[in-house]
């Protein structure tokens, strides 16, 4: 059909001529394409194991950053225990061995340090424990997964917890024991005599004895932190065998 023919068309014949030409649709073109997609597939069902996998690797990632608050807290106190400790130990060698401030000796013929010494250990030993456990949580390491850190945790918790009760209990037993001797002592039985004299006690005297006590309050301290301690290992061994029931304890990863 010309050109010309189109312009000499009325309108009624415009109109009977636009009905014989083919009509697209846009509505059907696009209903055309929709159908000849594949139809999608509906998400997988959120199974009870799925619920209580994310439940347990929830509880993992709670567990895992108490213990490592548990373990820094233990390691400032450690250092603490040692600072004090360690001070106590050099105030004694100092006014022992060097007295040239008082004529008459300030100390016993014997003089048992072995409490101080074990508070002193005590301190170290709760030290190396922490910085390793902190080490392990930390480290991109195949450890750092539940199972292995679960062992990790309950042995160095029982054994802080063993070596506290035994510091306290023997510090505490030989300072009493010698609390009232007059030709021996131990640096805080001797010096604690002093007590509410401090203005007139001889070489530092309140100083080791304030500093020595604050050392075994705090190795009584740790045996309260370290109960906690072994209560979050009960609890870790507990996550661990909720996922093992939906099965993968060691893929926990924390």
């Amino acid at each position: 059909m010309s050109f010309q023919h189109l312009n000499s068309l009325t309108p009624s014949e415009e109109r009977t001529e636009s009905k014989k030409r083919p009509h697209l649709s846009v509505f059907r073109f696009a209903s055309t394409q929709t159908t000849s997609r594949t139809p999608s597939q509906a998400p997988p069902a959120y199974s009870p194991d799925d619920v209580l996998a994310e439940r347990n690797q929830l509880h993992a990632k709670v567990l895992h950053w108490m213990r490592i608050a548990i373990a820094l807290v233990t390691l400032l106190v450690s250092l603490i225990i040692i600072a004090f400790s360690g001070n106590v130990l050099r105030i004694y060698t100092n006014t022992r061995y060097n007295n040239v401030e008082w004529i008459l000796p300030l100390w016993p013929g014997t003089v048992d340090l072995r409490p101080t010494h074990a508070t002193l250990a005590c301190g170290i030993v709760l030290a190396v424990f922490s910085l390793i456990y902190i080490v392990l949580a930390l480290a991109p390491t195949p450890l750092r997964s539940l199972r292995p850190l679960n062992l990790t945790s309950t042995v160095l918790a029982f054994l802080s917890l063993f070596i506290t009760i035994f510091t306290a209990a023997f510090a505490s037993t030989i300072n009493n024991h010698l609390s009232d001797n007059t030709q021996a002592g131990t640096l805080a039985s001797w010096t604690c005599k002093w007590q509410g004299f401090s203005s007139v006690a001889p070489g530092r005297f309140s100083d080791i004895c304030a500093q020595s006590m604050a050392g075994l309050d705090l190795v009584i301290l740790m045996i309260v932190i370290e109960v906690f301690h072994v209560l979050l290992a009960g609890w870790g061994w507990w996550v661990g065998a909720k996922s093992k029931k939906v099965g993968g304890e060691k893929g926990i990863a924390v």
